[in-house]
């Protein structure tokens, strides 16, 4: 019986030794015929594998797409990413006790051969193995860099590292700022409207105040955004152009080319730059420009929002209905009555929207989100055209115009380009000067400014007390005024404080009676008043300081007592 199933057995081999000599003779390779062959995989394991939440990332290694450990390199896995799919990924190591460790990780694992396809992104050892993370530090010194999204950075590192936070690319462009002027200018009088070069003799004739080639326009971005602004200008000679920003009751402080304060960047093209934009860096940023046949100031305004907030304007029209004219004079409302924001204030005075720090007292309505919700509400018409700025525009049909510059107080001449201009544009000087500073036979008063700001007026004045107007006397070129003194906060040559509750006399010198500043009126409106002393004479000049006595302004100045700034202030910058 085993016989028979031993020759069936023979009998089958040989049918399968004759099959394979067949296929070989056919050309068919044997490994057809074979099993499937043995995946081997890397050493190590998947970051998810050691923690669940330690996923690949997917801005450095979602393109980096496996379906095995044979597609990646020696010392990386194929694990799954946040993408849905896999990706070669540095391979992690347990030690025998089953904690992390660089124990038995191959030789291999350096970022000698580790590629990073991410811009902005670096391979770094964790835990003994190479990984892609975003650079988490730049040079400090500036090379500033335009790029594709329209913004300037500090240097091409923190292009890159935008890039990378981003997950996208950005690259390396021309920066836009052309400085170029054209060959036709306003012409003098005795000269003919096609000027000769001007010869060395007379290098006036070859030079042209600074003027814009764009019209300043408001930006409102959300918290955390990067926003900027180009003083786009020319001139002859070369303007050289300055940053500041207006700031309640403190010195602006003013930003040159290559300057960094905070967050806030000048390029080296004169480009504002405000990075991871707050809410207290909403305001008007000023941007003068100056050489040696004028200067030009203008300003941009900027609100920052947060990110659920739409830029809204509703406050403009509570309701459907339109907002109180009256609210648009009321001083704006800065009393403590809990936590402190920036918004946006309409100051009659100046025709214009400022910011202001706004308490949530509530008192009156005139207190805005954003720039474009306040100027909706409350300006009643546009801004008065000789304040703004000489505007060449972006066209090249060069004419000859006027300007009034509200720096010097004089018209002046500049290049107009034909299009995109605005309401400071004359023909001629004498149409100019009919109509700026004010239409003649419709007299207008400019706003009183103090010579300095709040803490920089404290410290000169020989006296500062709070109080109220009760009386006012008016005369030629001068006045006098019974102040109902509440509190004194300085006082170096009159001794106030043996007065009591008796009126102090306050003399007005050099007052213009049509325009008076500083403007006080008799009021129960309590006043922060700084002044001189002469002779025993508390004296108020148009420049001295008188404004609005509100909480947080009366705690600065006892936080200036305090901390004696005023001596620091007399050391280093002489004040006396």
């Amino acid at each position: 019986m085993w016989a028979p199933r031993c020759r069936r057995f023979w009998s089958r081999w040989e049918q399968v030794a004759a099959l394979l000599l067949l296929l070989l003779l056919l050309g068919v390779p044997p490994q057809s015929l074979a099993l499937p062959p043995i995946r081997y995989s890397h050493a190590g394991i998947c970051p998810n594998d050691m923690n669940p939440n330690l996923w690949v990332d997917a801005q450095s290694t979602c393109r980096r797409e496996c379906e095995t450990d044979q597609e990646c390199e020696t010392y990386e896995k194929c694990c799954p990413n946040v993408c849905g799919t896999k990706s070669c990924v540095a391979a992690r190591y347990m030690d025998v006790k089953g904690k992390k460790g660089p124990v038995g990780m191959p030789k291999e694992a350096t970022c000698d051969h580790f590629m990073c396809l991410q811009q902005g992104s670096e391979c770094d050892i964790w835990d003994g193995q190479p990984v892609c993370k975003c650079k988490d530090r730049c040079e400090k010194e500036p090379s500033f860099t335009c790029a594709s999204d329209g913004l300037t950075y500090y240097n091409r590192c923190y292009m890159d590292a935008e890039a990378c936070s981003k997950g996208i690319t950005l690259a390396v462009v021309t920066c836009r700022y052309h400085f170029t002027w054209p060959n036709t200018s306003p012409p003098p009088p005795e000269t003919t409207m096609h000027p000769t070069t001007a010869s060395p003799e007379t290098p006036e004739l070859d030079m042209a105040a600074p003027a814009l080639l764009n019209n300043p326009v408001h930006q409102s971005v959300t918290m955390g955004e990067t926003v900027s602004f180009l003083c786009d200008v020319v001139g002859r000679p070369r303007p050289e152009i300055t940053w500041e920003k207006q700031l309640e009751d403190r010195e602006n402080v003013v930003m040159r080319p290559n300057h960094v304060r905070g967050n806030v960047v000048v390029t080296n093209i004169a480009q504002l730059v405000i990075y991871n934009a707050q809410l207290q860096d909403a305001g008007i940023y000023t941007c003068t420009a100056r050489n040696v046949a004028g200067v030009l100031r203008a300003d941009f305004p900027l609100s920052v929002v947060r990110g659920h907030q739409a830029a809204a304007t509703s406050e403009s029209s509570p309701n459907g209905t339109a907002f109180p004219a009256a609210e648009c004079l009321k001083p704006p409302d800065s009393e403590d009555c809990g936590e402190e924001q920036t918004r946006w204030h309409f100051d009659a005075q100046a025709n214009n929207c400022l910011t202001f720090t706004f308490g949530h007292c509530h008192r009156n309505l005139n207190h805005f989100e954003t720039y474009e919700a306040c100027m909706l509400a409350c300006m009643s018409g546009p801004l008065a055209a000789c304040s703004l700025p000489a505007l060449q525009g972006p066209c090249k049909a060069y004419a000859p115009r006027w300007a009034y510059n509200s720096q010097t107080g004089q018209c002046q001449s500049f290049v107009y380009g034909g299009c995109d201009g605005n309401g400071n544009n004359f023909e001629s000087r004498e149409a100019c000067e009919e109509s700026c500073p004010f239409p003649r036979g419709n007299q207008r008063c400019r706003a009183c400014k103090p010579r300095q700001k709040l803490v920089t007026s404290f410290c000169r004045s020989d006296f500062v007390i709070l109080g109220r107007v009760s009386e006012l006397t008016e005369e030629p070129d001068s006045g006098r005024a019974l102040v109902t003194v509440d509190e004194v906060l300085k006082d170096e040559k009159m001794g106030l404080k043996f007065l009591g509750r008796e009126p102090l006399e306050v003399t007005l010198l050099h007052m213009d009676w049509a325009c008076p500043c500083p403007n006080v009126t008799v009021s129960e409106m309590p006043l922060i008043i700084m002044g001189e002393v002469d002779g025993g004479m508390a004296m108020l000049r148009p420049d001295s300081f008188v404004g609005a006595s509100s909480a947080r302004r009366v705690r600065k100045l006892r936080e200036v007592m305090h901390k004696k700034t005023c001596d620091v202030l007399k050391e280093f910058l002489g004040l006396h």
